[in-house]
């Protein structure tokens, strides 16, 4: 029999919504489409794309970064011409990262299509409960 994995927090809680595993990937990656950004101007820039409640860790931008760039998906250069503070590495999204999104994209489709399928149908149980809820009060 194979192990359930624990999750944090307790069920029921309300809090953050739950996160969608590796979404803020393909959130960087669309960010990068639109145009070269720095690291906190991605952080920045993911609350356009409704991340605003969700703690996101700068530290964890750049190592996502690191990792995407690794893997041939950004290309990172130094903007030398900062007027205030020390240079900025400034990412650009490569024609693999393009693709790579568009395969993500394809992926979320399915995963909204499949979610849209399971909440109707959660939602036709709970409202046939309350249907049969209401029978026996009256």
């Amino acid at each position: 029999m194979p192990m359930r994995r624990r999750r944090r927090g307790r069920r029921g809680e309300g809090g953050y919504p739950r996160r969608i595993v590796r979404f803020i990937e393909p959130a960087l990656l669309l960010l990068l489409r639109r145009s070269p950004m720095h690291g906190y101007g991605l952080v920045e820039g993911l609350r356009s794309l409704g991340l605003e409640d969700y703690p996101v860790d700068l530290s964890a931008v750049y190592r996502m970064l690191r990792g995407l760039e690794e893997e041939g998906m950004v290309e990172s250069t130094w903007d030398l011409e900062v007027t205030a503070g020390p240079p900025r590495r400034v990412y650009t999204i490569t024609p693999r990262g393009r693709a790579y999104l568009a395969a993500l994209v394809e992926e979320l489709r399915a995963t909204d299509r499949l979610l849209h399928v399971f909440l109707d149908a959660c939602e036709a149980e709970l409202a046939k409960e309350a249907d049969q809820s209401s029978d026996h009060k009256e």
